[in-house]
């Protein structure tokens, strides 16, 4: 799709600035598709000596004092690059703010250059053995484990998480390591920095003795699925899922997870738990990528055929920029259309709590939701009237 080489010194290419810093870091001439080439730079003191026809925004980074001013949306483009959860920059959840770009990269399938596999290392992880436990394995270990785990040590999260899973407690047995809600310790090879070991080999194993792990996201948007998803799928445990209300989609299998909105109170899913721990082989539905090797979902299997780039998020940068950069070449033969981002490229609707499976509007992410929806239409007004 692409190479590069250092960014040349008197372009006659189309130039592209990241304006916001540190990530991806990219200076040098981006050749993509088509035989067309962009210049792409990260250090903004080449606006004073070239003619920059777009800037793209990390937005993690972003900081809305701090943008190239005036907006001229007929001459500049501004793409942005989005992979975070809404808490992170809760302006981004409305289109006020959303509109303002013109071109996205995001993990929302309806974006322009979209990743929501991102946190899958590789197709292959769902259906290699080499962390698996069979079902007959981690039956003897409820000897000395609980059915169910728990692993966070982000304790307040717009989701409630801990809420639920506090709830859940008093159903079903859970060993809840981390910060949040502890009632069991990590073995001590684990304690120090874990948070940077959770893709070690001997951490994976550790997991992959568990029957089930709980995995809500710590923010409900389409398509945004995170490692709690996908690190269970890849050491053959079940996900006890909330989050992406389009999870079904990303299923290798039809019944890949168990879904909160499918058992909606902690007793209800309780007693659904109990049921497949007395039925290995309905235990065992929920994992026929791992038994049988199987992947029937023709959409997953579609999706990293078609965008192999997402895995790997400097290619999914390295697509958007060509992405862009492509367009810059259209506009300039007089072929482009204007464009707004929207909120579907990045859909994040008022939180909802893992409890209720509804707003709780004492939650101060509720709250937060609709002070940034008011932050959006200011921040909207006054880049858009600047001179």
């Amino acid at each position: 799709m692409w190479n590069g080489e250092t960014a040349e010194q008197n372009t006659h290419n189309p130039v592209i600035l990241w304006w916001t810093e540190s990530f991806p870091g990219t200076s040098e001439t981006r050749h993509c598709s088509n035989g067309i080439r962009c210049d792409i730079f990260s250090n903004r003191n080449i606006s004073d000596l070239y003619n920059v026809e777009a800037n793209l925004f990390y937005a993690s980074n972003i900081k809305f004092d701090d943008l190239p001013l005036p907006r001229r949306p007929k001459e500049v483009i501004w793409g942005l690059y989005h992979e975070e959860s809404p808490r992170n920059v809760e302006e981004m959840m409305h289109e006020d703010v959303l509109s303002l770009f013109n071109y996205s990269s995001t993990f929302s399938r309806f974006s322009d250059v979209p990743f929501p596999l991102q946190y899958l290392n590789s197709f292959e992880d769902i259906t290699n053995i080499k962390y698996f436990v069979p079902t007959v394995e981690k039956n003897k270990y409820l000897n000395e484990i609980s059915p169910v785990m728990y692993l966070q040590s982000d304790c307040e999260t717009s989701t409630e998480r801990d809420i639920y899973v506090n709830e859940f407690m008093k159903y079903i047995k859970i060993d809840s390591y981390g910060i949040c809600l502890n009632n069991k310790k990590l073995p001590i090879k684990f304690t120090e920095d874990y948070l940077n070991k959770l893709h070690d080999d001997e951490f994976l194993r550790f997991i992959a003795r568990y029957k089930f792990v709980i995995a809500i996201e710590n923010g409900i948007c389409n398509d945004y699925v995170t490692e709690k998803f996908w690190r269970a799928i890849k050491v053959g445990t079940v996900p006890i899922y909330f989050g992406s209300p389009l999870i079904k989609d990303w299923f290798p299998n039809n019944k890949s997870a168990i879904l909160l909105e499918d058992y909606p109170t902690p007793k209800i899913m309780s007693n659904y738990i109990s049921k497949l721990m007395n039925d290995d082989k309905l235990y065992e539905s929920y994992l026929e990528h791992k038994t049988k090797g199987l992947v029937t979902n023709t959409k997953l299997s579609d999706e990293i055929k078609n965008r192999p780039y997402q895995i790997d998020v400097l290619k999914t940068a390295t697509e958007f920029e060509c992405y862009v950069c492509e367009k810059l070449h259209q506009r300039r033969k007089g072929k482009l259309e204007q464009s707004n981002v929207n909120k579907n490229h990045y859909d994040c609707p008022k939180p909802l709590s893992a409890l209720t499976l509804q707003v709780n509007p004492l939650n101060s992410w509720a709250y937060s939701f609709e002070t940034a929806k008011q932050n959006a239409a200011s921040i909207r007004k006054k880049i858009m009237t600047v001179d």
